[in-house]
C-alpha cells in the first residue's frame, strides 16, 4: 500500500498540448477541421494508459479513505546491520492522513477500555457491598408503638368499693383499683375491672370471671373496699350491705374463701388473691358489735397465693398522714411499684412489698405487716 502511494505521489504531471491555431484559414481548411479526426494508434495507447492509470489512483484513494484499526502497532523491523547504518538513509516522509486517522481511532479505543475498566470495578465495588449489607426490616425504617402484650392464659378480676351506701364510705379503694389495672394490663393481662359494686353485680362479676377461666391460666383476684371478719371467715362487702346483724351480712357479703374455692375448682395453673380491705370495722358503730377490725388468718390451696394488706388485727393505712397526697392506699402504691421490676419471682415480690409497707408505716407510728399466705408451685413473674 505504501508503495502505491509512493508512486502516486512521485508521479510527474503530463505536459499540457498547445493548439496552434491559424487565423487566414481557407474555407477548404475549415471544411477539413469540421470533420472528426481518428486518433493515431500511438495517441490511443496514450490515452488509454492514462485512463488507466487514474482509475488505478482512484481506486488507491479509497482504500486509504477507508478507515483502519489496528488492535497494536506493527513490530518495528530489527536494527540494520552495522555495514547498512553506514548507508544513507532516506528522509523519513510526514504521516499520512490515514495514520493521523488509525491512531486516533486507536486513543478513542484505548478511552474507552480505560472507562469499561473503571465502570466494571464499581459494579463489582457496589455489589460486594450489598452483599456484605445486613438486610433492612420495615421495622427499623419507621419504628411503630408496640402494643401492650397480652397473654391468652393470663386473667384478672379487679374491683374497687368506696361509695358504700349504710357504712363509712372509702377514699381510695376504687383509685387503687384503676391503678392496678391498668399496671395489670401493662404486664400481660386480660383484666376485667369494676368500680363500686352492690350485691347482685358483685355476685355476677364473680360468676362471668369464673365462666372465663380455664384450667392451666394464671389468675389474679384483687379487691379494694370493705372487708370484715365473722367467726373464722372473712367477707368482702358489697356497696349496699346494711349490716342490721351478722347473719345479715354472712347472706350478702362475698365469703372469700368462696372465690378462692373456686379458683382452685378451675384448676388454674397460679392464682393469687390480693386483698386490700384491712381497715377499721364498719360496723363498730352499730348497736349489736358485729365483726372486728382486720381479716382472720387463713389457708391458701395448692397453687395459690394470698396477701392482705395487714395482718390479723391491724388496719391498714390509706395515707402517710395530712400532707400525703398519694390517691393511693399505702399497700397498693409499694405493690404497684415492686410488681414491675423485670426478673423478680411473685414470692420475692411480695416480701419486697411487706418490708417496705412495714418500714414506711414505722415512720408515722403505725404498725401494718402485710400477711402473706403462700402455696404457689414453682416460680411465677409479673415481668420476666
Amino acid at each position: 500500500m505504501e508503495s502505491l502511494q509512493q508512486s502516486f505521489l512521485n508521479k510527474k504531471p503530463q505536459p499540457i498540448l498547445a493548439l496552434n491555431y491559424k487565423t487566414d484559414v481557407s474555407s477548404d481548411t475549415v471544411a477539413s477541421a469540421n470533420q472528426p479526426t481518428l486518433p493515431s494508434t500511438e495517441e490511443t495507447e496514450r490515452l488509454e494508459a492514462e485512463k488507466s492509470h487514474d482509475a488505478r489512483t482512484q481506486e488507491i484513494l479509497r482504500e486509504l479513505e477507508k478507515p483502519r484499526i489496528t488492535a497494536a502497532p506493527a513490530p518495528k523491523p530489527p536494527p540494520a546491520p552495522a555495514a547498512a547504518i553506514s548507508s544513507p538513509l532516506p528522509a523519513p516522509s510526514s504521516p499520512s492522513a490515514q495514520e493521523r486517522e488509525t491512531r486516533e481511532l486507536k486513543a478513542q479505543l484505548d478511552q474507552m477500555r480505560e472507562m469499561l475498566n473503571k465502570l466494571q470495578a464499581a459494579n463489582a465495588a457496589s455489589a460486594a457491598a450489598v452483599a456484605n449489607k445486613p438486610p433492612v426490616t420495615p421495622l427499623a425504617a419507621a419504628p411503630k408503638p408496640t402494643a401492650k402484650p397480652v397473654y391468652a392464659n393470663r386473667k384478672a378480676l379487679i374491683i374497687g368499693n368506696d361509695l358504700y351506701t349504710d357504712v363509712p364510705k372509702l377514699q381510695n379503694a376504687a383509685a387503687d383499683a384503676e391503678a392496678m389495672s391498668k399496671a395489670l394490663e401493662g404486664v400481660g393481662f386480660k383484666v376485667s375491672k369494676h368500680l363500686n359494686l352492690n350485691e347482685k353485680a358483685f355476685k355476677q362479676a364473680l360468676r362471668d370471671f369464673r365462666l372465663n377461666i380455664q384450667g392451666g391460666d394464671e389468675v389474679l383476684f384483687f379487691f379494694a373496699g370493705h372487708g370484715v371478719q365473722l367467726g373464722s371467715a372473712n367477707y368482702l362487702l358489697p356497696t349496699d350491705i346494711k349490716g342490721d346483724h351478722e347473719e345479715q351480712v354472712k347472706d350478702e357479703a362475698i365469703q372469700l374463701q368462696k372465690v378462692l374455692d373456686d379458683l382452685q375448682e378451675k384448676k388454674t395453673k397460679f392464682a393469687l388473691a390480693v386483698i386490700d380491705a384491712c381497715r377499721d370495722n364498719p360496723f363498730k358503730g352499730q348497736s349489736r358489735a358485729i365483726g372486728g377490725r382486720g381479716l382472720a388468718p387463713t389457708s391458701a390451696a395448692t397453687g395459690q397465693m394470698i396477701m392482705f394488706s395487714a395482718g390479723s388485727g391491724q388496719q391498714a393505712l390509706d395515707k402517710l398522714g395530712t400532707n400525703d397526697k398519694n390517691k393511693n392506699g399505702l399497700f397498693t402504691r409499694i405493690f404497684l411499684k415492686e410488681m414491675v421490676k423485670p426478673g423478680v419471682s411473685v414470692d420475692r415480690v411480695l416480701r419486697n412489698v411487706r418490708n417496705e409497707v412495714v418500714t414506711l408505716a414505722k415512720g408515722v407510728g403505725h404498725e401494718q405487716t402485710p400477711a402473706l399466705y403462700d402455696q404457689a408451685v414453682g416460680e411465677f413473674f409479673f415481668v420476666p
